[in-house]
């Protein structure tokens, strides 16, 4: 291993300073993770996660069984949040907890391959690039596979990613690999170039048997769950190529009632606000390649190699998420503004790649297209963010005073900002917001060029000047790095002030005290199923664990109810059937005609609401005999 990077030499401060360094990013982390755990409204993903997690760990439900919940997505992605529960106890705190664990056991392997590679000033700083992205730390607070995949590829790195490693080692990190691959289906990627770069880095026998472990384990699990568990892979693959899949595929006799149409100013700010969100991770890592030194000049041959794999594999799932999610529409749940969920995923491999580069290949003097290339991306980075944050565009921006003009000569008098545009240029007010963030974005850019510029120029007499570009990427990335607290401040916030962990176990514990065990529950409260991890002896349909991202409009009833999914008629079939209904208070005008006495009763009103939200209390109906 070359000699690793030092930023501040022992002799200047004392030794442990960088560890009290990393321990109070990491205690920050925590504290930021802890608060979110208690205080975000869960979502659709989290309560289907846990429950579904739960309901396979007891047996209730098997992964991919016919007429059972949806396991859209590889199985361990259930099964391990159900694991966590089913060793101590059903519900949100086990999952939010056990989230918070593997967040920071992600922090925790990020900082020790960090330190490998770059030494423990930049692995502190790993560390902080954390600790100050609270979005992120947001993410990995909840139940979500996120998490699980940040962490498996963490350690993956630690057990892989160096210049040596032992064979149990290897083939540890090569089951990591594998899991995670077996808990998203979109990780795939990662199995063929993690073996290809075992063979180049670590030898032919390791290679072969990290292709051995892999295969083991993947094709064991394919096995278990065979042929069902085609149905994961079947939309990945085109149809006229693949009828043999065609039983896996959901029939298209049927059209989903959530089919979101977003415009381009839409899916441009989701793809702008994952890049916002994890600005040092993916900036970094593009401006890195603006400095990418032949390879006869890195300091050594094994750095030259993992970045190679990390790069290849970082930009790869990139470019993946973003097509699925932004520029496309491979399912008929897709979720635009999931893109910058998504990167959480592979965050991990995005910040051991910058430290590699930066500790091996960090030119000083880029090439005249890396010059042209940084200036270019620089200004688009910028413009890009400021359009994503267009809803942060307030009344004291929009009234600004400016002068009136008219057939293109300046009036007497003066007016406002927002009535000057939308009377001349006819804009909505969400638009006229999204043009000036950008616009004010580009200025901000265009401010961070003629400061690093000016930087620059000071140092003139400094021995072995860096170039201008390198000046700018790194006062960009400096920046970036201070400022992620406040481009982020917006949606960073709490979601609400009570404890949403106590105030579901409150809903939860009085739900399972009302409802008689065996009881078969409709469930119309809401996006998150996860009330109902509480109540073990109660019966539901699963497909509306989903919600309406699995609801059809017309299609064979039979045919969607085996695929998970469901249309109107099962919906009245089960309302026939159901002995206990579950309201959510915002939803009750449209079940007032049917909850009418004397065949349904309400019970008490319960003692807390899932979430902070208006009018997300629930209201509980039982049918009379």
């Amino acid at each position: 291993m070359t000699k690793r990077l030092d930023l501040v030499k022992n002799k200047e401060l004392p030794y442990w300073t960088s560890t009290a360094l990393t321990v109070l990013g990491a205690f920050l982390y925590l504290i930021q993770a802890l608060i979110y755990a208690h205080t975000t409204i869960p979502g659709l993903d989290e309560g289907s996660y846990l429950l579904k997690g739960i309901l396979y760990l007891r047996g209730i439900y098997a992964p991919f069984e016919p007429y059972g919940p949806l396991t859209n997505k590889a199985p361990f992605a259930f099964l391990i949040p159900g694991f966590a529960e089913y060793l101590f106890g059903a519900g949100l705190r086990t999952g939010r907890f056990f989230a918070v664990f593997l967040g920071l056991l992600t922090v925790l392997g990020v900082w020790i391959t960090a330190r490998r590679w770059g030494g423990k000033w930049i692995a502190a700083g790993a560390v902080w690039a954390f600790a100050l992205n609270s979005m992120v730390i947001k993410i990995h607070a909840i139940t979500a596979s996120e998490v699980i995949i940040a962490a498996t590829l963490a350690w993956m790195c630690v057990f892989v990613i160096a210049e040596e490693r032992p064979l149990w080692q290897i083939l540890l990190g090569s089951a990591l690999a594998t899991l995670a691959v077996l808990t998203r289906q979109n990780m795939a990627p990662l199995l063929p170039l993690l073996v290809l770069y075992i063979f180049w880095q670590h030898g032919k026998q390791k290679g072969i048997w990290a292709f051995v472990v892999m295969a083991v384990i993947f094709l064991a699990v394919h096995a278990y769950y065979w042929p069902r568990i085609l149905t994961i892979w079947a939309p990945w693959l085109p149809q006229k190529f693949t009828p043999f899949l065609d039983p896996f595929r959901l029939p298209k006799d049927a059209s989903p009632a959530w089919s979101p149409s977003l415009d381009l100013w839409s899916r441009a700010v989701a793809f702008f606000q994952g890049i916002r969100y994890h600005f040092i991770v993916v900036v970094g890592n593009i401006f890195a390649f603006a400095l990418w030194l032949p390879a006869r000049k890195w300091k050594s041959a094994s750095g030259m190699r993992a970045a190679v794999f990390l790069s290849t594999s970082y930009f790869l799932l990139f470019a993946m998420h973003a097509w699925a999610a932004v520029a496309s529409q491979y399912e008929h749940y897709s979720c635009v503004y999931c893109f910058s969920n998504y990167l959480t995923f592979f965050d991990p491999l995005g910040f051991i790649l910058l430290v590699v580069m930066f500790s091996e290949t960090w030119n000083p003097q880029p090439s005249r297209a890396g010059r042209f290339l940084a200036i270019l991306l620089e200004l688009i980075f910028s413009a890009g963010i400021g359009l994503s944050l267009f809803e942060s565009v307030n009344q004291t921006i929009l009234n600004l005073p400016v002068p009136r003009v008219r057939d293109g000569k300046i009036l007497p008098g003066a007016t406002i900002l927002v009535d000057l545009v939308t009377n001349k240029f006819g804009l909505d007010l969400s638009l006229l917001k999204k043009y000036i963030a950008l616009g004010l974005g580009l200025l901000a850019g265009l401010a961070i060029l003629f400061l690093a510029f000016a930087l620059w120029k000071r140092m003139k007499n400094a021995p072995n000047r860096a170039g201008f570009h390198f000046v700018l990427i790194n006062s960009y990335l400096i920046l970036g790095f201070i400022l992620a607290p406040l481009m982020n401040v917006r949606e960073s916030r709490v979601d609400c002030k009570e404890d949403l962990i106590a105030a579901n176990e409150q809903l939860g514990n009085y739900l399972a005290a009302v409802i008689p065990p065996n009881s078969l529950v409709y469930w119309d409260g809401g996006l998150s199923f996860t009330p109902m991890t509480y109540v073990p002896n109660a019966r539901i349909f699963p497909p509306q664990i989903n919600s309406a991202y699995t609801y059809s409009l017309g299609g064979d009833s039979d045919a969607l109810f085996r695929f998970s999914h469901w249309n109107s008629e099962l919906s009245e079939q089960w309302k026939n059937s159901a002995d206990v209904f579950i309201i959510e208070s915002k939803r009750y005008s449209s079940w007032r005609a049917f909850l009418t006495p004397p065949h349904f009763e309400e019970y008490p009103k319960p003692p807390a609401a899932p979430s902070c939200n208006e009018g997300s209390a629930l209201r509980i109906f039982h049918r009379i005999p």
